[in-house]
């Protein structure tokens, strides 16, 4: 009996630790994807206000972790975690917030 409960209690703490290196493996930006970066051209933005709801739209992808939106250029720099998101996520979410978007020339992601 006690060897069953012994063994019961080993399998519980097996079982917590590889829950917690699960958590720790996912929670941990060491193993998170490599981090990209992309120049989209943005096409509709009409007013100063535009470039804000553009950083807005692609903010609220998970996996971008920067965006920096120029209403002169009409241009939006994306730094994005590609484990997370990819460069096909952001221009949908550009094109369903009302603008149209695709890769800069010279924009590749890099």
């Amino acid at each position: 009996m006690k060897s069953m409960k012994r063994l019961s209690i080993m399998k519980a703490i097996s079982t917590a630790l590889v829950l917690f290196v699960i958590a720790f493996v996912a929670a941990n930006p060491l193993f998170a994807g490599e981090t990209k970066s992309v120049t989209l051209k943005v096409e509709g933005m009409t007013c100063t206000l535009c470039p804000k709801m553009v950083k807005k739209a692609l903010s609220g992808i998970e996996g971008v972790k920067a965006v920096q939106v120029s209403f002169e250029k009409k241009e939006a720099f994306v730094e994005y975690d590609e484990g997370k998101t990819n460069v096909q996520e952001m221009i949908k979410v550009v094109d369903g917030a009302g603008y149209k978007a695709s890769v800069s020339t010279g924009g590749k992601a890099r």
